[in-house]
């Protein structure tokens, strides 16, 4: 004999997965330089759902017309000597670190604009106030040097990077 109604159960399940992606909020730069070191602050806004992250930079050397095949004007070099600064909005540096860092090795960055040369930053690892995610901004302060007082005048453009990974579950 068959029923006339019926059902069946079948359990499904899914795995939310550790997962970070980092944009850009805004970048403010000193509109005119002459001679001297110059900065510039970027915001990044980072999404993560664990609350601990390391985070690193690189920035380009800044290129006249944004121009990297022109080898007659040296790009502006960024200043290694002055390292980074990467400060979230609510989390600190796990064990007692800095939120301020040294570029480390000459690196090439792959940009919209084709290869430049610049520097990266070491990482920093940080822990964030929030419960179970890191979602906040991130300041970052970087910068540059313009050493040459017969430097031709225009625009000198290039790129900050800011890098993200995930620390683990802790």
């Amino acid at each position: 004999m068959a029923n006339e109604t019926s059902s069946a159960m079948a359990q499904v399940s899914i795995t939310v997965v550790p997962n970070i992606t980092a944009g850009v909020v805004s970048a403010a730069m000193q509109p005119d330089v002459k001679v001297g070191p110059f900065s510039a602050e970027i915001t990044f806004h980072v999404e993560a759902n664990e609350e601990a992250v390391s985070l690193g930079v690189a920035s380009t050397h800044l290129y006249k017309g944004d121009d990297l095949t022109l080898t007659e004007v040296a790009p502006l070099a960024v200043n290694t000597n002055a390292g980074v600064t990467i400060l979230p909005k609510n989390a600190n540096p796990l064990g007692g670190g800095q939120t301020h860092v040294s570029y480390g090795n000459a690196i090439t960055i792959s940009t919209p604009r084709g290869e430049m040369h610049g520097f990266k930053s070491n990482s920093i690892a940080f822990e964030s106030a929030q419960n179970g995610r890191f979602s906040q901004d991130v300041k970052v302060t970087t910068g540059w040097l313009q050493s040459d007082p017969e430097k031709p005048q225009g625009e000198y453009s290039g790129y900050v990077v800011l890098y993200t990974a995930l620390l683990g579950a802790r």
